[in-house]
């Protein structure tokens, strides 16, 4: 009897320890509610009435609890949202949903939320647990992020370099207009497509091998390419993660066209005459010292005409530097007419002219001078100018069995131009 009295009196105190136990983990949730951040309030499921409301809730609505206790979350959204809402079921599918909507403070102030809600039974009520979060920072962020997104589009398709981001394998993930242009491809093509197959198969192959040089080597490649009749300085950037490993590259390409005609315009400017348009001394000497060598490895003859232009001086005291120097250009014109494109046909001084015949050997001298003396004829029998055209001419061979130098040449063909011009003056 008595360890009866002893065992009920145990289990008394089991059920009393059990409810004290449940009574405080209630009070603990509790106090986890009303100290949540997030906005949480107890709706009954049958007419959504409000019955319980956290102190985030009262903070966000700015209604007391009476005035919550008396609405239905319903009031809470705002008139136009309440069409839009889209229900979406969580994971069992029955018991829980979420939504985003937009609902309104006491002030008549909307503010976007996203609403959880859980289906739970109380007693004998059925109860939706609803926990709503704020989310206009985030909202706020998203459009700030977009904003910024859509910034540096703008940027990034503002300039005229072509830009390309691709990950190792070469799916493009990003690119701007020029690339895009460039290509003659529309983004939408673009963006996901693979880079390489974009390209022809020989270029496909050397990109590859480029971003593969990147990769394992961890530093850019620059290199130049022609498209399109285009001249491209491209750039393949290695982009690092925080481990620092590589994991996407980035592509930049200049236009360098302007640049590479411009350097070809001041290379032109430093190796012709600007009056007449030939090569000039620097011009001359630079192509005929390459064609010497050349012609020295093929065993192949040239010939060198050195010409000087008769009384330059008389004509520019009688006639002013400007006849003098329409002088100077006919007999340019005369002597490019005579000689071939391929020769370099030069101004090297005042009056003096230089002509490197390549591929030509003494056979040719005839043929040649016979040729610039019927333009000169031709020329003073049209009467254009105030005096008339003369030249004095001496010429050497090149043999490549006995090689010259090109100062060599020059002091021959000189020394055979004196002599004319010897000649010329006995006649006077």
């Amino acid at each position: 009897m008595i360890c009866m009295i002893i065992a009920e009196r145990r289990r008394q105190k089991r059920r009393s320890e059990d409810m004290l136990g449940d009574d405080n983990l209630f009070k603990r949730c509790e106090f986890l509610i009303q100290n949540s951040r997030d906005i949480i309030l107890t709706v009954r499921q049958q007419d959504r009435k409000i019955l319980e409301a956290n102190k985030s809730a009262l903070k966000a609505y700015q209604y007391s609890i009476t005035e919550l206790r008396s609405m239905t979350i319903d009031q809470l959204e705002s008139v136009e949202s309440k069409d839009q809402v889209k229900l979406h079921a969580g994971p069992d599918g029955r018991h829980e949903m979420f939504f985003e909507t937009v609902h309104v403070r006491k002030n008549g102030q909307t503010f976007p939320v996203e609403v959880s809600m859980q289906k739970t039974l109380m007693g004998n009520e059925k109860i939706l647990v609803s926990v709503v979060r704020d989310i206009s920072r985030l909202n706020e962020s998203q459009e700030s992020m977009q904003e910024s997104e859509s910034n540096i589009r703008a940027l990034l398709n503002a300039v005229t370099e072509s830009l390309l981001l691709l990950d190792k394998d070469g799916t493009i993930l990003s690119a701007n207009d020029t690339f895009a242009k460039r290509l003659r491809i529309g983004m939408d093509k673009i963006i996901g497509a693979n880079y390489y197959d974009l390209l022809p198969a020989d270029t496909a192959n050397e990109r590859r091998r480029q971003a593969q040089n990147v990769i394992q080597n961890r530093v850019p490649v620059r290199f130049e390419y022609v498209a399109d009749k285009r001249w491209i300085d491209q750039v393949i950037y290695p982009v690092f993660d925080s481990l620092g490993e590589v994991v996407r590259l980035a592509f930049f390409g200049a236009d360098i066209s302007r640049r590479r005609e411009m350097e070809r315009e001041l290379e032109a400017m430093a190796l012709n005459d600007q009056l007449t348009g030939l090569y000039n001394r620097r011009g001359f000497f630079t192509l005929a010292t390459r064609e010497l060598k050349r012609a020295q490895r093929s065993k192949k003859s040239l010939l060198l005409f050195f010409i000087d232009l008769d009384g330059l001086k008389d004509i520019n005291d009688q006639f002013g530097h400007e006849e003098g120097d329409r002088t100077l250009t006919a007999a340019a014109k005369v002597l490019t007419q005579t000689f071939r494109i391929s020769d370099i046909t030069s101004r090297i001084g005042g009056d003096e002219f230089a002509i490197l015949v390549v591929d030509a050997d003494d056979t040719l001298i005839e043929k040649l001078l016979l040729r610039l003396y019927r333009l000169i004829n031709n020329f003073n029998a049209r009467k254009t100018h105030k005096s008339k055209l003369a030249l004095s001419i001496g010429n050497a061979v090149y043999d490549p069995l006995k090689p010259s130098t090109l100062d060599e040449l020059i002091s021959q063909a000189d020394q055979g131009m004196y002599k004319m011009k010897k000649v010329k003056y006995r006649r006077l």
